[in-house]
């Protein structure tokens, strides 16, 4: 074999076997890059998506009221970039989409509506081609009402039916972001924060959906920086905080003594000495109540809510407190009761040891008999 072929020979190989190499390292590079590309895509397309469905849906979105003046001869796919400029949309041509898809799009009357970015795009396309025809009714829910009370409230005003609102409340997962430590829904799951306030739906017009989201984008605005920061130098979370609030909304009744005792409830959560709130109002939540005298067979029952019974908060709110309640809550005042017992008039009468809240219940006692014989 000649030797100077054989050097040529593995001078070919050297260079043939490096080709395939570089080959190979390009390839690997060019996958890499594609399929951070890919990722790169996806996350954007899904940050789209997720913002795209919260305009559509109006899953968390403010509960402002725009009016919007529309001129004659006007469709619904005409007011897409209006709707966006006023901020009751976000997105006006996937509106125009939506209206197509859906074959929602139609005339409008010519006048002044009333709209809100809380609402989802089907209602506001049925709000324009039917306000002419749809009945409103203003319905107040009072500091303190169980969910149960909300519902019976609805019904009554003519607001939804109670298996669609059963149906709502107990099972569609909400995705407020303070109601994530919540989920998966179950029955009851947002008492504490339907927030108290005057409302106005059309009558079975409004989504039961929408009935309930806007009660809880209320609750969202409504619970403050000033809130936040209390429950924060607490070191309370905001499920503790609407738990401490909805025991104070049932349990006072004059608003100077919301935060005497908030104080109370305080002292007794950081005391070891008096590890049971012994609260009724959370006890008569527990038995399915909200008023009427306690037994002693009340007393003796064993519910997640018998706080004789208990150490601690109760598992969940009493009730939906107010804005009072809930400052209250993360704002107590500093003193050293441990007691209250209540007074004819709604008062409270505060000690911080249990011989002085002797004294007081019999004080408490004499006035009630009064009361009633005069």
């Amino acid at each position: 074999m000649d030797p100077n072929n054989t050097q040529y020979d593995d001078y070919d190989d050297y260079y043939d076997s490096s080709e395939p190499k570089k080959k190979e390292n390009k390839g690997c590079a060019g996958t890499f890059i594609y399929l951070i590309t890919i990722l790169i895509i996806s996350i954007v397309l899904s940050v789209i998506a997720i913002f795209v469905a919260n305009d559509v849906f109006a899953l968390v979105k403010d509960d402002a009221e725009i009016i919007i003046e529309v001129p004659e001869h006007t469709k619904i796919s005409k007011l897409g970039s209006t709707l966006d400029k006023e901020g009751v949309i976000e997105y006006g041509l996937i509106f125009k989409i939506f209206l197509l898809v859906t074959d929602k799009d139609g005339d409008v009357l010519a006048g002044s509506y009333k709209l809100s970015p809380s609402m989802d795009y089907a209602q506001i396309a049925r709000t324009l081609r039917n306000t002419d025809k749809q009945e409103t009714v203003t319905v107040t829910i009072p500091e303190g009402y169980t969910i149960a009370q909300i519902r019976d409230t609805l019904v009554e005003n003519g607001v939804c039916t109670a298996e669609a609102l059963n149906e709502a409340l107990n099972t569609y997962p909400f995705k407020h972001t303070f109601l994530q430590s919540q989920l998966p829904p179950s029955q009851n799951w947002l008492e504490g924060y339907l927030f108290p306030d005057t409302y106005t739906f059309y009558k079975n017009g409004d989504a039961v959906k929408d009935v309930v989201n806007k009660m809880l984008n209320n609750f969202d605005n409504r619970f403050d920086e000033n809130i936040v920061n209390g429950a924060n130098e607490l070191g309370i979370t905001i499920d503790e905080a609407v738990i401490i609030a909805s025991l104070i909304e049932r349990e006072a009744k004059v608003p100077e003594e919301f935060a005497m005792i908030s104080g109370v409830i305080h002292n007794r959560l950081n005391s070891s000495s008096f590890p049971y709130l012994e609260i009724d109002a959370s006890l008569l939540y527990g038995l399915g109540r909200t008023s009427g005298e306690l037994t002693r067979v009340d007393l003796e029952t064993d519910t997640p809510y018998n706080t004789y019974l208990h150490k601690g908060l109760p598992p969940g709110p009493i009730c939906n407190p107010g804005y009072n309640a809930l400052y209250a809550a993360t704002h107590p005042d500093d003193h050293d009761y441990y007691f209250y017992v209540a007074m004819p008039d709604g008062s409270h009468l505060f000690a911080s040891t249990n011989s002085k809240h002797e004294q007081n219940k019999e004080k408490a006692a004499e006035a009630f008999a009064e009361a009633e014989n005069s």
